[in-house]
């Protein structure tokens, strides 16, 4: 036995002494001289010589569109360097586009790419400063692949984490009077919000909101009473929204609105530009006075008089339990740093989910809503909330935009009331015959100039992509009369409320506008209706026009009652077809809640510690949207009031 193992062994040995010596072989077929000249490895693609970039030193401009305006940028190089980067002209908005300016120039100078982080919040005004340095690069002859190399990547930090009494989740309109009011009541507050800065919110931004017994109306004896305010609303409504909820709301609105006069809002009651039930010796529109640099000051300094820390670039991400209670929330900053805040109370203003494609097919049937704004509303607060066992109401409305249609085509799509956006946009709700996808007429279109937020939005969301059908003796009205003197002509009355708005606003570079939505894909002319209607498959659209055309003819709409004064006939050609999509600014829809904004679960308990507020809470908007012109904004910050105080008092008296 012993020789047999002996012998295995040996044969073993020999095996392995065969095997090395035959592995040597295969890489080496000489013995080693070490006297010899030792020849370099080849080396791998990785390791070659690094490429370098060449440019044909000089200065190059280029002009690019970006969220509002042309950006004009002006790139200087050297043979190798991007050395200085330049915007000469830009209409964005101020106080966003400094930060844009100075994170994107400073990133690609000191990177030597365009693969740059941009600024949350304002990344169409990043992405257009970063191509039109591209294009600057290619005028230089630059390599632009290399340029777009070396991305630059976002470093984690430590883990932080924090302890407070109120948490609030987002800073726009009902977040930071959330804030205000927590802190207030003497919470300690801590605030996380998604954007850059603050000016990214859409809450610095609007117009105005609706308030009721304010001294603003005080001064001027309004006969507004919070029960003629309810009552409009809940009819409007069908009492299909929370009434003990709206009713507080009403009743806080005079608390909202002097607060932000103590901290320097200046507010002028006026007639908004649209349609309301409220007008003259009513009123109720509070139009806020302040330009935004010094909405966004106000804010800032209010927020530091109040203690209130906020981390910027933080999006919130999951709600900390402790059984049925939520107790904080855990969030990310955009650089992936881990952020862990505990609070006995918190409050969800995330401002809904327009800019969550997923979320707006689920509840929106699949409609295309492009955002106007609030593209960092990404649904974050609902889906928190849901996961922590809140439940959703039932009715999903929306806060569409009034100025016009959009096209994720256009490079200048209506975002704003500017005209030098493209005005062919303006067809969208200049109260022209709108057809949808089949070519077939579906709404009372002088609804959407009169009402467009309201009555007139739910129709073209529900039908976009929808098609304005003109013809030549409308655009030529349009560039030379403009549609108020247009309307005028056609019998629209001395209080046409809307009309005042546009007067003296004539579409003087439609053309032009006309031919880029050619150029584009998203406008078509043809000779004939025919020919018209073949382009985007309106298979109904000549049926439609000799319908629409023997309407205006007779100067009575038998379909949809449309005022003859929004009649405009489709005789005159060549005609034309724009093709729109509905902008929204926020949708109106989420998270159940009671009169005191807490969360609600299935069987209507609030959940402990969960508040929601502004567009994330689900019970204080209908649709349509209340006819009443800054109801949303009001509602937003009534609600943060409310919701400050309360959680406050829960904090501090647990």
């Amino acid at each position: 036995m012993y020789k047999t193992k002996k012998i295995i062994c040996l044969l073993l040995m020999l095996i392995m002494s065969i095997t090395l010596f035959t592995a040597c072989q295969g890489t080496q077929t000489t013995a080693p001289d070490n006297n010899a000249v030792k020849e370099e490895p080849v080396k791998e693609e990785t390791d070659r010589e690094e490429t370098k970039q060449s440019f044909k030193a000089g200065t190059y401009k280029e002009k690019v569109y970006g969220y509002l305006s042309y950006l004009t940028v002006e790139t200087t190089f050297s043979d190798t360097e991007i050395t200085d980067i330049k915007v000469l002209e830009q209409a964005e908005t101020p106080e966003i586009f400094s930060v844009v300016e100075e994170h994107i120039t400073k990133q690609i100078i000191d990177n030597q790419t365009v693969s740059v982080d941009m600024v949350t919040g304002a990344t169409v005004s990043s992405a257009a400063l970063i191509n039109s340095v591209t294009k600057c690069a290619e005028q230089a002859g630059g390599d632009i692949g290399l340029l777009r190399e070396n991305m630059v990547e976002l470093q984690a930090g430590a883990d932080e984490e924090y302890t407070t009494d109120v948490v609030i989740v987002g800073l726009g309109a009902s977040g930071f009077m959330a804030a205000h009011n927590a802190a207030l009541n003497g919470a300690k507050v801590m605030a996380i919000e998604k954007g850059a800065v603050l000016a990214t919110t859409n809450g610095l931004k609007v117009s105005g909101p609706f308030a009721v017994d304010t001294p603003v109306l005080q001064a001027q004896n309004s006969l507004l009473t919070v029960d003629k305010s309810f009552y409009h609303m809940m009819n409007y409504s069908h009492w299909s929204v929370n009434a003990p909820l709206v009713r507080r709301s009403l009743e806080t609105s005079k608390l909202a609105v002097t607060q932000l006069m103590d901290i320097g809002y200046q507010f002028q009651e006026a007639d908004f530009r649209f349609e309301t039930p409220f007008k003259n010796e009513y009123g109720g529109f509070h139009l806020i006075l302040n330009p935004l640099s010094e909405r966004v000051s106000i804010w800032e300094k209010t927020l530091e008089e109040d203690n209130v820390d906020v981390l910027f670039n933080t999006r919130g991400k999951k709600l900390i339990m402790d059984r049925d209670e939520v107790i904080g929330v855990e969030a990310e900053k955009k650089d992936g740093t881990k952020v862990t805040i505990y609070a006995d109370s918190v409050i969800l203003a995330t401002g809904g989910f327009i800019g969550n494609k997923e979320m707006i097919a689920k509840y929106y049937s699949g409609v295309t809503i492009n955002p106007a704004g609030g593209s960092l509303s990404t649904g974050d607060g609902i889906n928190m909330a849901l996961e922590a066992g809140a439940v959703l109401d039932k009715s999903f409305g929306i806060c569409g935009s009034e100025y016009g249609g959009t096209n994720t085509k256009a490079t200048r799509s209506a975002k704003q009331d500017k005209y030098d956006q493209n005005t062919a946009f303006k067809f969208g709700t200049y109260g022209n015959l709108l057809v949808d996808a089949q070519g077939t007429r579906f709404m009372d279109e002088g609804l959407l100039v009169d009402y467009p937020m309201s009555y007139g939005s739910e129709p073209i969301m529900r039908h976009s992509p929808y098609y304005a059908v003109i013809d030549q003796a409308l655009v030529d009205a349009m560039k030379t009369k403009g549609l108020y003197e247009y309307t005028k002509e056609k019998g629209a009355p001395e209080d046409w409320t809307i009309g005042n708005y546009y007067k003296g606003k004539i579409l003087t570079n439609l053309g032009a506008d006309i031919q880029e939505g050619i150029e584009q894909g998203w406008v078509f002319k043809a000779d004939t209706i025919e020919e018209l209607g073949q382009h985007f498959g309106l298979d109904n659209l000549k049926e439609t026009v000799d319908m629409y055309n023997k309407f205006c003819e007779e100067g009575k709409d038998t379909q949809f009652g449309t005022n003859p004064m929004y009649l405009s006939p489709i005789n005159q050609g060549p005609f034309y077809v724009i093709e729109n999509q509905f902008s929204g600014w926020s949708t109106a829809g989420g998270v159940r809640v009671d009169d005191s904004l807490r969360a609600l679960n299935d069987d209507n308990e609030a959940i402990p510690g969960l508040y929601v507020i502004g567009s994330d809470a689900g019970s204080l908007f209908c649709t349509p949207y209340y006819d009443i012109p800054g109801s949303f904004y009001g509602l937003s910050i009534d609600s943060g009031t409310i919701a400050g105080e309360e959680a406050a008092a829960y904090a501090l008296n647990k």
